[in-house]
């Protein structure tokens, strides 16, 4: 779907997606719109950007909002996103033992994971999806910002992609 100012372009690009155009009874671009909506999303592609300005200060409002309800319910918690992400680095740090000997090793590790923020005392504050998603979600586009000055987000859209 590419708004292209006075309309959009449809495109379906699976068997099901053109079968319901189809039924929908949408009519064929023509070559101009075709045209426009390939030069836009190539722009788009090329560019990567999404307009964050003021996402900061919106959030600073948000941390209740019913927005998170739905926003964390197609995570499966598999962390390819933080993994795929350039900017993410959060670790754990784990006792490795052997007879009377042993070392401290950091892990990389993931916030999206439900075991990531328990607690030695068995206590977890991010036991549902919905407090992880938050997380990850505050922690690059607002705390990042309000301790750094910029965003823990380069754009890529591996995320999104790979999610």
């Amino acid at each position: 779907l590419t708004d292209i100012g006075e309309a959009y372009v449809v495109e379906g690009i699976s068997e099901k997606g053109q079968e319901l155009l189809g039924k929908l009874g949408l009519s064929e671009a023509g070559e101009e719109a075709k045209a426009e909506a390939a030069k836009l999303q190539a722009e788009i592609k090329a560019d990567g950007s999404i307009n964050i300005e003021g996402l900061a200060e919106k959030l600073n409002g948000m941390f209740e909002h019913s927005f998170w309800d739905s926003l964390h319910e197609k995570c499966i918690g598999c962390g390819a996103c933080t993994y795929l992400c350039p900017t993410c680095h959060c670790f754990d740090i784990a006792d490795e033992a052997t007879d009377c000997s042993g070392c401290r090793v950091r892990n990389w590790d993931a916030c999206m994971f439900p075991l990531f923020t328990l607690h030695g005392s068995g206590h977890n504050p991010r036991t549902g999806g919905k407090a992880r998603w938050r997380q990850r979600l505050m922690h690059k586009f607002n705390y990042f910002v309000d301790r750094y000055n910029a965003t823990a987000c380069v754009g890529c859209g591996r995320c999104i992609k790979n999610c």
